[in-house]
């Protein structure tokens, strides 16, 4: 009996790292989000920036 308590404990310890490293990557992946939306955004201001300049110089 004693072992199966040991099987369940390294048991529930394995699915509570797996649960961390799914809550880790999914943390990683939204900050990874964020950040490609913002270089998008910033990239769509100075484009839109540039083209109103070159339209101003003719």
């Amino acid at each position: 009996m004693a072992n199966d308590s040991g099987i369940r404990d390294r048991t529930e310890t394995r699915a509570a790292k797996q649960r961390e490293r799914e809550i880790a990557g999914a943390l990683a992946w939204q900050d990874h989000e964020a950040e490609q939306r913002a270089i998008e955004e910033r990239t769509q201001r100075l484009r839109a920036q540039r083209l109103a300049r070159e339209a101003e110089k003719g």
